[in-house]
């Protein structure tokens, strides 16, 4: 059901991905399409119709993880300054035998087999990929080469970015730590953010980096790779975090976050 003007209950249910008319039976394959704010289910979470509420005749599905959830009715809104403008009501499921690529945006799916031997455009592949919670469920047909190429438009933004980043870092690291603090004071102030007393964190970093100089200090592109070269050659983190002047704790965290690190 809808409420509000049609234009704007058209554009809703073009986005809650659950059809007008929800014909199911038992045993239908099923898929979640909105998040459950009580945490039963998320957009995409897979399952099969066990059976209808004997009182409300929603369907009850059974998760792919065990789960047991009886499917009520939410609704989808469009707010507006407070108030709501239009809104759909119906039952969060489609049946999930098939979805494209594009459709299956935003979902996070247990399992999925996956066809991109016709992919078509850029992105393609890592939307479809990424929509798994895990490998052990990705069953992938077919894969031709457009699938994973990154647009070209991309790869450029992504290098002005980068660049961008490179001089900000510079820029940064070129302060005293009282400076950088004044510098963050002033933007969260201009961002709403109640003061803050950072006289403590300027005293802390300051002293720190009389043992460690890049205590606190964004990585560049350059250290990333001596980073990546000293833990090749087998030395350890506190001789790492030695020679580029970084808490050992500093040293672990990135080469987790280099994937060189579990």
């Amino acid at each position: 059901t809808g409420k509000g003007p049609q234009f704007s209950i058209d554009a809703l249910k073009r986005g809650c991905l659950s059809p007008d008319t929800l014909a199911l039976k038992k045993n239908a394959v099923v898929m979640f399409t909105k998040n459950d704010p009580a945490g039963r289910y998320v957009n995409g979470t897979l399952g099969l119709v066990e059976d209808f509420d004997p009182e409300t005749g929603s369907p009850v599905v059974r998760a792919r993880r065990g789960k047991r959830i009886v499917a009520e009715p939410v609704t989808w809104k469009i707010e507006e300054n407070g108030k709501e403008r239009a809104s759909v009501t119906q039952i969060p499921l489609r049946l999930a035998w098939a979805i494209t690529v594009h459709k299956s945006q935003g979902m996070s799916l247990d399992a999925a087999v996956i066809d991109l031997s016709r992919a078509f455009e850029y992105g393609q592949g890592y939307v479809a990929l990424s929509r798994l919670r895990s490998l052990a469920g990705l069953h992938l047909l077919g894969l031709n080469d457009r699938a994973l190429q990154v647009a070209p438009t991309a790869i450029e933004k992504d290098a002005e970015f980068r660049s961008a980043s490179e001089d900000a870092s510079k820029a940064l690291n070129s302060l005293d730590p009282k400076e950088l603090d004044r510098r963050q004071q002033e933007f969260l102030e201009e961002c709403g953010a109640n003061a803050l007393d950072t006289s403590t964190k300027s005293y802390d970093v300051a002293t720190l980096r009389q043992s460690h100089g890049k205590a606190y200090a964004p990585w560049t592109d350059g250290e990333e790779q001596e980073l990546r070269r000293l833990h090749h050659v087998g030395e350890s983190v506190t001789v790492i975090a030695e020679i580029l002047g970084r808490k050992p704790g500093a040293i672990r965290s990135r080469l987790k976050k280099l994937a060189l690190l579990s």
